[in-house]
């Protein structure tokens, strides 16, 4: 039997049960329900997909999405993200990270819904919402990764930046992705029409810096701004994207976060067109940009995933020249046909061209299948050193990365180094806001019945918090793996830093010495090979616990009987 779709028949009980149950069907954009709207009433047939479809995720658990956003789901455009690793190569360093933007797309669509569920059951009277603010949300937070490409971030923040391609964003090419899943015809009978569609892309670039929120011939969101907060909230980051892509991650890399994410959503309240939080929850965010910072540091910008990272821009770089991934940036359609499985591609060129021959047209294709055999076989680019960049010369504006040829002329070492063997990156990590703290753009209240919202100074709060919120390095790698050639890269790195701040930066802490084989002999049947130094540590540990000086001296004679 169908739930009643008068609500006004069900005792509070249920109600508050109907709000957690991710099966009755008040999620349904398209039903005529009182708290729905009419116009979406005929979007589909009540006897097919009324309830939407459900799905188990490790992260969420148990949640269902409308038929609307199924609909989408069901295009070839949104299944592609399956094929889009979300941590992009960070896939080879922790074995687990194998999850996609798939599955952290159809998360951030169950936040965002009930985030704005959640406002619109507390505050829908005060601010004029209705249930087309919920659809639009949840659309937003579905397909906001619509436009990334291969290998995530690689893509649009180093690979195109390699080639010179600067203001593109994976944002606006999500709308226009959605729009060709519109123009194919998978929503039914105008389900999503014109206005609403312009909503959810200004949703989706909402923190994008160059976007105006009202364009696109959309009527401005001004008097619902808090609604750009939820997914992509340009305002102090706090949104449903980071909270399901820390608990994501986080989770798949077995690293260990400390914000309580639930709180943040259900802690909220909406005064003057924002979304704010209890007061309670400061220490809560900050542990939420600190739990960022600790993805980054310990993930996200590891070494050698970073290393990997490099020599795939190397491989797609080379390759560029036949399968002119540069090109297909700015039609939507075409750009939907790269994914993650360029590398196969590349690496498989000669099956999938039967006319391939080792010749000039196709050096490009060879050279980069060499750098992709290298990482095949884990000959990775390997890391030398890195420095702290001193902040005061950043803020003096006075930092600009070296060149390589800058590193090497401070080398003066039998081993030649090759200006192309050096690569000097560098790597920021902060607080989601650059060198600003975010808490300070966050507002607060009192308790649910406040109707007036305030700041909160840290050191009001603690004088433990920090007052730097971003560090930057430089990193240096090489591409030649030898050990000479690495340690002459180190020095002369280290070297160059000397140079530039006079002593006062240190560099990392030193690379271990090289690993070297040691022919032992050969240990006679019965007895066990167990190093001396070993057996002289443990045998003094043992005699400590016993605090026997008889049983320490005999134990040292017998060591010392030992043969080296």
């Amino acid at each position: 039997m169908d739930p009643p779709d008068d609500e006004d028949d069900l005792p509070f009980s249920q109600l508050v049960a109907k709000q957690q149950d991710p099966v009755l069907p008040d999620h349904n954009f398209d039903l005529n329900t009182p708290t729905g709207s009419p116009e979406f009433a005929a979007s589909y047939n009540k006897q097919q997909r009324r309830h939407g479809k459900m799905f188990n995720d490790p992260v969420h658990n148990l949640f269902r999405l409308d038929p609307l956003s199924i609909d989408i789901i069901d295009s070839a455009q949104f299944q592609r993200l399956r094929d889009l690793k979300q941590l992009g190569m960070t896939y080879y360093i922790f074995p687990g990270a194998s999850h996609n933007r798939f599955e952290h797309s159809l998360g951030v669509a169950h936040l965002a819904f009930e985030v704005a569920d959640k406002i619109w059951n507390s505050q829908r009277a005060e601010l004029d919402m209705d249930r087309t603010d919920i659809k639009v949300v949840e659309l937003a937070g579905l397909c906001h990764d619509l436009g990334h490409g291969p290998f995530s971030h690689v893509f649009d923040r180093t690979l195109l930046q390699s080639k010179g391609v600067y203001g593109w964003s994976h944002e606006e090419m999500s709308g226009e992705i959605l729009q060709t899943i519109i123009d194919d015809g998978h929503i039914k009978d105008d389900a999503l029409d014109d206005i609403d569609m312009k909503r959810v892309q200004q949703l989706i670039v909402g923190s994008c810096p160059n976007h105006q929120p009202a364009g696109n011939g959309a009527p401005p969101l001004n008097d619902k701004r808090f609604l750009f907060d939820i997914v992509a909230n340009g305002r102090n980051s706090i949104d449903v994207d980071k909270f399901d892509y820390l608990a994501r991650d986080s989770h798949y890399c077995n690293v260990k976060v400390s914000c309580d994410l639930n709180r943040l959503q259900r802690l909220t309240k909406v005064l003057d067109n924002e979304i704010c939080f209890k007061w309670s929850e400061y220490e809560n965010i900050f542990e939420l940009f600190h739990a960022r910072a600790t993805m980054h540091r310990r993930v996200y910008t590891h070494r050698k995933a970073k290393a990997i990272e490099l020599m795939l821009v190397d491989a797609l770089i080379a390759a560029d020249p036949v399968l002119k991934m540069t090109e297909r940036i700015h039609d939507p359609r075409e750009f939907v046909k790269m994914d993650d499985t360029l590398l196969k591609q590349i690496e498989n060129y000669s099956m999938l061209h039967p006319h391939f021959e080792d010749g000039d047209d196709h050096a490009p294709v060879v050279a980069s299948q060499k750098i992709i055999t290298r990482l095949r076989k884990r000959q990775l680019y390997k890391y030398c050193s890195e420095v702290i960049i001193p902040p005061n010369v950043i803020s003096a504006n006075l930092w600009k990365v070296p060149s390589g040829q800058d590193v090497i002329s401070c080398y003066s070492g039998p081993v030649h180094i090759k200006e192309e063997d050096v690569i000097l990156c560098e790597n920021s990590i902060d607080f989601a806001m650059k060198s600003q703290n975010p808490l300070d753009n966050v507002h607060f209240f009192d308790n649910f019945d406040s109707q007036d919202k305030y700041s909160m100074l840290k050191n009001t709060v603690s004088p433990m918090y920090p007052d730097i919120f971003q560090e930057r390095k430089l990193r240096a790698y090489s591409r030649d793996g030898s050990p000479d050639h690495v340690d002459a890269v180190k020095h002369a790195f280290d070297r160059w830093v000397s140079k530039m701040w006079n002593d006062k930066v240190v560099t990392s802490t030193p690379l271990r010495p090289p690993h070297t084989l040691v022919k032992k002999a050969a240990v006679p049947a019965g007895q066990i090979d167990i190093p001396r130094q070993t057996l002289r540590q443990t045998a003094v540990h043992l005699s400590m616990d016993s605090s026997g000086s008889r049983m320490e001296k005999k134990r040292k004679i017998h060591l010392d009987s030992i043969p080296e």
